[in-house]
């Protein structure tokens, strides 16, 4: 007899593990466990967030198409810092297009789009006054920009937010 394995429902990460949520930023993994939620049960990540203090759960067949994913490494950093340095990108000038682009590259995950949003918005509210929802989504890049620098150096926020602050200086 065949035993099928559901490989949707295997760990990628393993307790200890600092990740990279698309949304929250980054947690580490702070037990695999088993729940039995309406009369199934299911693998879940329980992670640990940084920014929030919050405490996520996870399905474990879920986290791929959620996006969650290992920090970058040391090496990708300086490369995500120089988007910060870089020339804004043309942003539409209607207000729902230009928070819906904004918005999807820091859901994105990537942590390139999501320094690209701080960029732009930094540069932006250089011309222009930023609406509160634009500072908000600008405030949210940069907790998530920071927790992804302090989580891979291994280094106080207020170091990360001063790397940061060095990048857009540059501008």
């Amino acid at each position: 007899m065949e035993v099928k394995t559901d490989y949707y429902s295997l760990p990628m990460f393993k307790k200890g593990d600092k990740v990279a949520h698309p949304i929250f930023g980054v947690g580490n993994i702070a037990n695999i466990e088993e729940k039995h939620v309406l009369d199934k049960s299911e693998k879940y990540y329980i992670l640990d967030l940084v920014i929030n203090q919050m405490t996520l759960m996870i399905p474990i067949r879920k986290a791929k198409d959620i996006g969650l994913r290992k920090i970058v490494g040391k090496e990708k950093i300086p490369e995500v810092l120089e988007v910060l340095g870089c020339e804004m990108d043309d942003m539409e000038q209607d207000y729902k297009s230009r928070i819906k682009t904004q918005m999807e590259m820091v859901d994105s995950g990537n942590l390139k789009k999501v320094a690209q949003v701080v960029r732009n918005y930094n540069r932006r509210k250089k011309k222009d006054t930023l609406s509160a929802t634009e500072k908000s989504l600008l405030e949210r890049a940069k907790k998530i920009l920071i927790s992804e620098i302090k989580a891979v150096y291994n280094i106080d926020e207020n170091s990360a937010k001063i790397m940061i602050k060095q990048c857009l200086k540059n501008m």
